[in-house]
């Protein structure tokens, strides 16, 4: 079964939601790390978290042009299919 959108947007609010961003229940995919307050820090542990969760693995190459919570999402979905990953 595909991973759906939301269940990877609910996981990322949850992971923000755990380092303490605030407004991380109201994140949307249109939201900047910038406009959520989250650094390089905060990223990485957002990053291994969508690894464990979603059974993917995820690049520094990948993560560079990841400037928002809509660009999470679709490389996790794009990842998760790549790699045959279960939902």
């Amino acid at each position: 079964m595909a991973i759906q959108e939301n269940d990877v947007l609910e996981e990322i609010r949850d992971q923000l939601e755990a380092i303490k961003v605030p407004g991380a229940r109201d994140a949307t995919p249109e939201n900047t790390w910038t406009e959520l307050d989250v650094d390089s820090l905060d990223l990485v542990e957002l990053v291994k978290a969508l690894e464990d969760r979603f059974e993917i693995t995820i690049s520094d190459d990948d993560l560079k042009p990841i400037e928002s919570v809509g660009d999470a999402i679709a490389l996790t979905i794009r990842l998760s299919e790549a790699e045959g990953a279960p939902a």
